[in-house]
């Protein structure tokens, strides 16, 4: 995990990231190892006012991004492009059409090791819910063990089955991608899954599933989900007077098929003059910006939810003089009126955080650059002291990297680690 932010204004956008790295072979929530030395901001050189960040997974396919985004730097060349939208797009287009650094060898590695990792999940859901009948039951058959997996397998197919394509995808892919894995995910299947109980048709529709799951759009905030690249993008493009920034998270390709999502679009403009968008562990930026904490705002509404819908309840159902059919028509003529409660309490903690968000902003859009690049700086330390005064592993610390964006100067570090002596390299440190 990390903490990544970028601030923006009129002038300049300023960027920040801590520099821990997990090792993760179990949780994501419990890593087995942190180092604090990674590279997270890559600026590119030559002509360019744009910077790059990732966040969450530190490689693609496998690959490690600053080699990627060396490649990507050589093929736009130093002359810079027309906007930030063009930067993201010739990005995109780049990891789709790579070949000589992502070969057919990597795609097929990346995926099989995606379809034992699918796999594995599966096998800890199914023993998870054996285990759960077995402490209801008392003891369970094989064939209930083998109804049981069948209907998660049903549930779970279902989902993919009804889900929309990825673009470039479509059932003619799917089938693809099927005949060229099938003889992995059948190897797979036997396995893991070893001696339990699936029926046929479930098998079947297990072996489908690593494929549907790459070529369909799934829930983000599914686990399986999760193990994506989030590419942050942004600084001017030549045509510009303003900043912006695209970010995507990219989860993989196979057979020249990249799967990624968009999910930043902005730009500062005249009537929007500045944001503060954090990355990854954000809930101290969230705290900072709107005074509650987004964890105790959904706890609150759903909490008050249930009382309002519960409390009325339990006081018709508590007058012994009403007969059922008064306490029913009692109970669907309040229920309405609970409801909007419950709206306008959403509305009041709303108002709430906008009323801190808003007066932060409004200094954000005035900040010079080099307090743009202490308030990044402040709120990733913000972060990285939660982490270090909590019972959690401290995945936010070290180093902090700032770098700072502006038409006029372009990409400038403000601070950066440095894995090397100066004194020992003065060549190699005239170029950081």
């Amino acid at each position: 995990m990390t903490a990544e932010i970028v601030i923006m204004n009129k002038e300049a956008v300023a960027l920040a990231a801590d520099s821990a790295v997990s090792l993760v072979t179990g949780p994501a929530d419990s890593p087995q190892k942190v180092f604090t030395s990674a590279s997270k901001i890559f600026g590119l050189p030559g002509g360019h006012t744009v910077s790059l960040m990732i966040y969450n997974n530190a490689s693609f396919l496998g690959i490690p991004w600053e080699p990627l985004l060396d490649r990507f730097q050589e093929s736009i060349g130093d002359a810079p492009l027309p906007t930030l939208g063009e930067y993201a797009d010739r990005l995109i287009r780049f990891l789709a059409t790579e070949e000589e650094l992502i070969t057919p060898e990597i795609e097929r590695d990346y995926f099989t090791s995606q379809i034992y990792g699918y796999y594995l999940a599966f096998r800890f859901l199914f023993q998870r819910g054996a285990s759960e009948l077995m402490r209801r039951q008392g003891e369970i058959s094989e064939d209930q063990i083998g109804v049981f997996v069948a209907e998660k397998i049903a549930e779970m197919y279902g989902i993919l089955a009804g889900a929309e394509f990825i673009p470039g995808a479509d059932d003619a892919k799917a089938k693809e991608l099927l005949a060229a894995y099938g003889p992995v995910t059948l190897k797979a299947i036997g396995e893991v899954f070893e001696e339990l109980p699936v029926p046929d048709a479930a098998r079947a529709r297990l072996a489908e599933m690593p494929v549907l799951s790459f070529v369909k759009a799934g829930d983000p905030r599914d686990p399986a989900s999760q193990n994506f690249s989030g590419v942050v993008i942004t600084g001017f493009g030549r045509a510009e007077i303003f900043p912006a920034i695209v970010t995507y998270a990219v989860e993989g390709r196979l057979a020249g098929l990249l799967k990624f999502r968009k999910i930043e679009d902005r730009k500062i403009s005249l009537e929007n003059g500045g944001y503060v968008i954090p990355f990854a562990q954000r809930e101290m930026v969230d705290v900072f910006m709107a005074g509650m904490d987004p964890r105790l705002y959904d706890a609150l509404v759903e909490s008050l939810a249930a009382v309002f819908q519960e409390f009325p309840r339990s006081i018709i159902d508590g007058i012994e003089s009403l007969g059922e059919e008064e306490k029913a028509n009692l109970k669907n003529q309040i229920q309405p009126r609970s409801d909007d409660l419950v709206d306008q309490i959403s509305a009041f903690l709303n108002n709430y955080r906008n009323s801190n968000v808003i007066p932060i902003i409004n200094v954000v859009i005035s900040l010079p650059r080099t307090e743009l690049a202490a308030m990044a700086e402040s709120l990733v330390n913000l972060t990285s002291l939660k982490r270090k005064v909590s019972l959690q592993a401290e995945t936010v610390g070290g180093p902090v990297d700032v770098a700072v964006i502006s038409k006029r100067d372009g990409f400038v570090w403000i601070k950066k680690k440095q894995y090397f002596r100066a004194e020992l390299n003065p060549l190699r440190n005239t170029l950081y």
